[in-house]
């Protein structure tokens, strides 16, 4: 009887598992199951190829101030919708609300959001959170000492990233800092990094490193984390082009490296990093005149990191993107500039706007003032809990 309970129940979704945990103990007991719940991700993610989905998060300002490069007015209020797609028509446009948190002016600066098996990492200039949408859960992390950013300045590091370590099956998350201070600039120098393990069996503290990086990381990113290893951009790109590489870390063994760029990445490319359904590095890279797009891949999950990056595609495309997904676990490419959603149709070789994402119908939500930018990203529930 129970294996049956099981079967059907890893297909159903986050929402109604959640209402089935209070109709009996053994109920309960199966969905609170560790193995149940890393079985029910793995069939919520089988089925991301035949119906993507993504996650919306829209963010608006208190107030504008007019000149400022990045805002500091940034709203405390989260809100995470969650959009279904089915079929590459325009018309697709509602997006359902998933949940809503308010965090009650605790920061005014956001950073860019990362999604870890249906977990969402939102780094601020003041404090770090995780957020489960489906199943309602977040946290804040507590403070760090080598790292304060209740002080913030100069001396502070916005440098972090959530990932899973597969040898223990816990979340970590990584966050970089300076061991000292250039007396001239009063930046921080000397880059330590140090983790924080999410749901931790006797309570969680940060705790350093023993290894520093080699190679400092830039000191404003949100890391990607695919498969066990952790990744930066780093601090100089004059740095990026002699190493011809990137920082990683292994979540198991806690040891820093270089990943290698691909070897046909020109000095003068720009590019931007991105996670292919938990599975994949993909570098999407823009040439100088800002008219072409090349994507790579590195399949981390099949060959881990002793393998090369995989040229994938070369499309027409003005200006740089984020990619959201490939081919295999999609029918297109999905790309992602600024506001808008392109998908690209490999057959014909013909690029459509999927979406505009300040003009898509939002369930439950009222007038936006003073948007700014949306955090959007490739979404697959699950039951991880953090708390």
């Amino acid at each position: 009887m129970e294996e049956i309970v099981t079967e059907i129940s890893v297909r159903l979704p986050v929402k109604s598992l959640l209402r089935f945990k209070s109709v009996c103990k053994a109920w309960r007991s199966i969905i609170n199951d560790p193995v149940f719940v890393r079985a029910h991700l793995l069939h919520s993610a089988s089925k991301w190829e035949q119906n993507q989905c993504f996650i919306i998060s829209p963010h608006t300002l208190d107030r504008v101030i007019p000149g400022e490069p990045w805002p500091t007015t940034f709203s405390n209020h989260f809100c995470f919708y969650q959009w279904q797609l089915h079929g590459t028509s325009p018309d697709n446009n509602v997006a359902t609300f998933l949940d809503a948190k308010h965090f009650r002016r605790q920061f005014n600066t956001l950073r860019y959001f990362t999604h870890c098996d249906g977990l969402l990492f939102a780094p601020t200039n003041t404090r770090l959170y995780i957020c489960n949408p489906a199943t309602r859960d977040a946290i804040t992390l507590p403070d760090s000492c080598r790292n304060n950013l209740q002080e913030g300045g100069r001396t502070c590091c916005y440098c972090a990233g959530l990932g899973l370590d597969p040898r223990t099956g816990k979340y970590k998350v990584v966050q970089a800092f300076y061991r000292s201070v250039d007396p001239d600039t009063r930046m921080g120098t000397n880059m330590g990094m140090e983790v924080f393990t999410v749901a931790g069996d006797n309570g969680s503290s940060w705790r350093e490193i023993s290894n520093d990086p080699p190679y400092p990381a830039k000191r404003f990113q949100t890391a990607l984390a695919v498969c066990g290893f952790m990744f930066w951009r780093l601090a100089e790109r004059r740095l990026e082009h002699a190493l011809h590489g990137i920082l990683h870390l292994s979540l198991e063994e806690e040891e820093f490296d270089i990943t290698g760029l691909p070897d046909d990445l020109g000095p003068d490319d720009d590019f931007m990093l991105d996670v292919l359904h938990g599975r994949d590095l993909c570098l999407t890279a823009c040439n100088s005149d800002k008219t072409l797009l090349n994507m790579w891949t590195l399949p981390i999950a099949d060959e881990g990191l002793n393998t090369l990056w995989v040229w994938r595609y070369s499309i027409r495309f003005s200006g740089l993107c984020h990619t959201l997904s490939l081919p295999p676990f999609s029918n297109g490419i999905f790309l992602l500039k600024a506001n808008t959603i392109y998908w690209f149709e490999l057959a014909t070789s013909e690029l459509k706007i999927l979406c505009e994402l300040h003009r898509m119908r939002y369930q439950r939500a009222h007038k936006w003032k003073n948007l700014f930018t949306f955090n959007v990203k490739p979404f697959t529930e699950s039951l991880i809990r953090i708390i």
